[in-house]
C-alpha cells in the first residue's frame, strides 16, 4: 500500500526538477536570514511549505513556513503565539527576507512553531506516541523543504529508526493531508504550478500528470478522523 503522504513526497520531488530562479533566490535568502539570527545567539531552522516547497515560485508568491527553535521559556509546553523568542525570531526572519528580496510587501507566514527543547524531553520519555510535538516534527520534515537542516535532523532520524512509529506517522500524516487536499486552495495550487511550468515553454511529463491525478483521487477517498497537525494554522 502506498500512503497518501508518500505520493505527496514523490510529487514534491518531481516538481522540484522545475525549480524557478525565484525559488532558489528565496532559499538562499532564508539561509542568510537564519545565519544572521545564529550570529545573534538564536539557533533556528525552518521547514518551508507552499510554492517554494514545490519550487514553482513567482515574485508575488507568499512564503509559508514552520519555525523550529530552542526556547527555554517553554520547555514543558507549546510556545504560545506571544512567546517572546518566537516573536523576535519570526520578525527578524521576515525583515531579513523582505530586505534581501527587495519586497517590503512580501507576505511571510509562520504556520507553526516547534520547540526543540520539548522534542528533546519527549524523546527521553520513550513514550513517543504520547507526544504530538514529535508527530508534527516528523510530519513537517517529511513534507517540507528544510533550511538549516542539521539543527533538527538528528531528532527526525532518531524517530525514523522506529519502523512501527513511522507506520503510525504515515497513517496519521496521510489523514492530515487528506483534510487539506479536499480544500479548493490545495487543488488550485497544483493548477498554478502546472500553468507556471507550461508557460515557461516546458511540457509536463505524462507520468507526472498521472501521479498528480492518483494523489488527488486517493485523497478524496480517504476518511479522516480529525487528525490535527498544526499548533497555529493549516500547514499545507
Amino acid at each position: 500500500m502506498t500512503y497518501l503522504i508518500e505520493k505527496y513526497v514523490a510529487l514534491k520531488n518531481k516538481y522540484r526538477n522545475y525549480d524557478t530562479k525565484e525559488a532558489l533566490r528565496r532559499m538562499q535568502a532564508c539561509r542568510i536570514a537564519l545565519k544572521e539570527l545564529e550570529d545573534k545567539g538564536f539557533r533556528t531552522g525552518v521547514e518551508i511549505l507552499g510554492s517554494i516547497n514545490f519550487g514553482i515560485v513567482e515574485p508575488s508568491s507568499d512564503i509559508d513556513c514552520i519555525l523550529l527553535h530552542y526556547c527555554d521559556l517553554h520547555k514543558d509546553q507549546e510556545c504560545p503565539e506571544y512567546c517572546p523568542n518566537f516573536l523576535y525570531e519570526s520578525e527578524e526572519i521576515k525583515a531579513s527576507l523582505r530586505r534581501r528580496l527587495k519586497n517590503e510587501n512580501l507576505k511571510i507566514e509562520f504556520l507553526d512553531c516547534i520547540n526543540l527543547r520539548m522534542v528533546e524531553r519527549a524523546l527521553e520519555t520513550g513514550n513517543w506516541k504520547d507526544h504530538e510535538v514529535l508527530r508534527r516534527l516528523l510530519f513537517y520534515r517529511t513534507i517540507g523543504r528544510p533550511v538549516n537542516r542539521p539543527l533538527f535532523i538528528p531528532y527526525a532520524e532518531k524517530l525514523e529508526e522506529n519502523e512501527e512509529y513511522i507506520r503510525d506517522i504515515l497513517e496519521w500524516g496521510s489523514e492530515a493531508l487528506s483534510v487539506y487536499l479536499g480544500t479548493s486552495r490545495h487543488r488550485f495550487s497544483f493548477s498554478k504550478y502546472n500553468e507556471r511550468i507550461e508557460s515557461s515553454g516546458l511540457q509536463l511529463p505524462h507520468g507526472l500528470k498521472e501521479e498528480l491525478e492518483s494523489y488527488l483521487d486517493q485523497g478524496e477517498g480517504l476518511e479522516t478522523n480529525g487528525a490535527e497537525t498544526s499548533h497555529y494554522k493549516d500547514p499545507v
